[in-house]
């Protein structure tokens, strides 16, 4: 019997695959996450930072808009002081604060003046209003939830800004006659006695004519010591 020789088949082995021997892919991927990450840390940095600047601008225009020498509340507009010149029904006023003083306070001032652009003149009797609404006895009062501040139960300010659209044509309210305001110019004052007596205080004293309303505003500061 013939022997059959049978050949050795060798088992060829497949060479083992290392996986990134190297490290090199690894170190790549880390890389190219660490330069995203940069990314978006630099993009929402950029974002907050013009978010910042956009708010800013906008609520610098709104504090601007709002920046007032005295309380805002106290604010009145040419129109209703033109009815309260004309003595017209007090009910047909726009301002709470306004209407409910007339009714009921034997002294109301209107002061004219300009938040911008000052006078000569004009500093001077603002600094005395102002040290009015430092006195101990001002009080915030509330007519129909809207709240202002008056001097003392007998007296109350308010104040036109002429600098403001809606008071245009300010000048042709202040009465100039004899016994009145020596000009109509700013600072302006209107003293309204048990809501029908008016009498206007100009920027300086004339003959015939009552005394500015820097010394009104003094004599009225002085009454309070």
């Amino acid at each position: 019997m013939a022997r059959v020789n049978k050949k050795e088949v060798k088992k060829v082995e497949k060479p083992k695959v290392v996986k990134n021997p190297s490290g090199i892919k690894e170190e790549s991927e880390k890389g190219e996450l660490f330069f995203k990450i940069v990314l978006l840390i630099m993009a929402v940095a950029l974002v907050s930072v013009v978010l910042y600047f956009v708010v800013d601008a906008l609520i610098g225009k709104d504090n601007n808009a709002a920046q007032k020498r005295y309380e805002t509340n106290n604010y009145v507009l040419l129109d209703d002081v033109k009815k309260v010149s004309n003595r017209e029904n007090f009910e047909n006023l726009t301002h709470e604060g306004l209407k409910q003083t007339l009714d009921s306070y034997e002294f109301v001032y209107i002061f004219f003046y300009s938040e911008s652009n000052p006078t000569t003149w004009q500093e001077a009797a603002a600094s005395v209003a102002d040290n009015l609404f430092d006195l101990e006895s001002v009080e915030e009062k509330e007519s129909k939830g809207f709240k202002y501040y008056v001097l003392s139960p007998e007296h109350a300010m308010f104040f036109v800004d002429i600098d403001v659209e809606a008071n245009t044509g300010w000048q042709d309210v202040i009465e100039t006659g004899i016994g009145q305001a020596a000009r109509n110019e700013v600072p302006a004052l209107l003293e309204v006695v048990n809501g029908e007596d008016l009498n206007w205080f100009g920027p300086f004293y004339a003959a015939d004519k009552n005394v500015s309303a820097e010394t009104k505003l003094t004599e009225l500061l002085n009454s309070f010591n």
